[in-house]
């Protein structure tokens, strides 16, 4: 009698345990990729600012990178290379669930032999699962 009293308790935490462990209202980390958009081909450096909530970290898609973080909630990113149309970087988030709250802007371009400064209007930039 005690050994099916001490199974059956076994058995009863156990799902309780389990059925806690199930619960899938937790954040769940992932990545959005910064996508550019250019009309000129010779884009060789790109300030831009991603704001809207905290990124974990930034991972280079084979160019330079150099970040600053002037607010919690704001990274601003320089990417210097042969850029070229498509994802930039990649930044890691730690909810997609909330990737409709960040927002990216860029600030400024120039080209890449003579840094001469490019109309940033003139592209486009955008964060992307």
């Amino acid at each position: 009698m005690r050994d099916s009293r001490a199974t059956l308790l076994t058995c009863i935490v156990s799902l309780v345990l389990g059925a806690g462990c199930s619960n899938s209202t937790g954040p769940v980390a992932g990545i959005l990729n910064v996508s550019l958009s250019s009309p000129h081909p010779d884009d060789g450096a790109v300030l831009l600012s991603i704001s809207g909530g905290r990124v974990d970290s930034v991972e280079s898609i084979g160019y330079q990178i150099y970040s600053a973080r002037p607010a919690p909630e704001t990274l601003k990113l320089i990417i210097t290379g042969n850029l070229a149309g498509g994802p930039i970087a990649r930044i890691h988030i730690s909810d997609l669930r909330q990737a409709s709250r960040y927002d990216v802007s860029l600030d400024q371009v120039a080209a890449r032999v003579t840094y001469a400064q490019h109309d940033p209007a003139e592209h486009a930039i955008s964060l992307l699962p």
